[in-house]
């Protein structure tokens, strides 16, 4: 039997034995370095590592640069602890090119029987109850082995990246209803934008993770907007591409929704376009406001074929206007429910 357990004490014994089966090879998704044997092998320390696994899992955590909150386990083999897996709850930069959400090692006794197949099936289940959905996964591109494990857990294969191959796989996760919290895509974070960083807008400052030409007019229109109790779930939000932690672009309502539908405004600077970086991150704004009970629509200028192209990939159809002049901007309906989306 296959499980996977949260790190503890009373497994220690069994720990090292699977410490020892690696012989000095990384153990991927364990938070365990070589060099750290020594140390780790008083009984105190040991239990106070196994602590910090533990509290990585809380969000309020401080943790050191570089790390993400992150669900750690270890894979048991009845009983027995063959293996580790570590969870990440959100990607950086340096994750999104190589580690991803799941880390995974299985000892080499205990390969090419199942053990790793089953326990990534057991992670996948554990980021759905974290809502992360899809993950992440890579592997070298030498290790055949862990590429099959990957595609046998529904994996679709994204690209290779200096020897790193990348996969992307689904969760099922519930999507979780829009709030006042961040959004998470694939590709990027959808953050609320604060009073402070909208003044820093509105008066022309430039900040370092801020995308050549950003804010754009519209970005500037959409903060302006704000109300003064600050950012909630209808307040504009950075558009924050994980590739490179850039803000390039913005997503918002311009208001609560009026009867069961939301208004929303989009837009990247030019250099974030065509990546289908916007399918990806207005897919799951959509999918967020219709958890929460909410229809959406959107509005394209007619020239606008790059919105319009967007908005199709996402379920979206065009709807006439009574009542419209020639030059109108177009009405877009996703399904049968309401809302404004505006494209530009």
């Amino acid at each position: 039997m296959i499980e996977l357990v949260r790190p503890t004490v009373d497994l220690s014994e069994s720990w090292w034995q699977m410490v020892d089966d690696f012989a000095g090879d990384t153990i991927h998704g364990s938070g365990y370095r070589a060099g750290d044997r020594d140390l780790l092998r008083d009984p105190g320390a040991f239990e106070e590592w196994v602590d910090w696994l533990g509290r990585m899992e809380r969000s309020d955590e401080a943790l050191p640069e570089g790390r993400v909150p992150s669900s750690n386990r270890w894979i048991l083999r009845d009983g027995r602890v063959v293996g580790t897996v570590a969870v990440r709850h959100a990607l950086t930069p340096s994750l999104l090119l190589e580690g991803g959400h799941i880390g995974y090692a299985v000892a080499p006794g205990h390969r090419r029987q199942g053990v790793a197949s089953a326990a990534l099936r057991l992670a996948l289940r554990l980021a759905a109850g974290r809502r992360i959905d899809p993950v992440l996964v890579t592997c070298d591109l030498s290790n055949t082995a862990s590429a099959r494990t990957i595609a046998s857990c529904g994996g679709v294969l994204e690209d290779e990246r200096d020897g790193v191959v990348r996969h992307w796989l689904a969760t099922g996760a519930p999507v979780r209803p829009i709030d006042d919290g961040p959004v998470e895509t694939r590709e990027a974070r959808l953050v609320p934008v604060t009073r402070e960083q909208a003044a820093a807008m509105l008066a022309g400052e430039s900040r370092p993770d801020w995308a050549d030409g950003y804010p754009r007019g519209d970005d500037l229109d959409a903060v302006r907007m704000m109300p003064p109790s600050g950012p909630g779930p209808w307040t504009p939000r950075h558009v924050v591409r994980r590739s490179d932690g850039l803000v390039v672009g913005s997503i918002g309502c311009f208001g609560p929704p009026e009867d069961g539908v939301v208004e929303v405004g989009y837009g990247l600077v030019p250099a974030a376009r065509g990546s289908g970086l916007m399918t990806d991150v207005l897919s799951a704004m959509c999918r967020s406001f219709e958890a929460a009970g909410l229809g959406v629509v959107a509005h394209t200028l007619p020239a606008n074929v790059a919105s319009q192209r967007v908005l199709a990939r996402l379920g979206f159809v065009r709807s006439e206007e009574p009542g419209a002049a020639p030059d109108a901007e177009w009405l877009w309906k996703r399904g049968s429910r309401g809302g404004v989306v505006t494209g530009t």
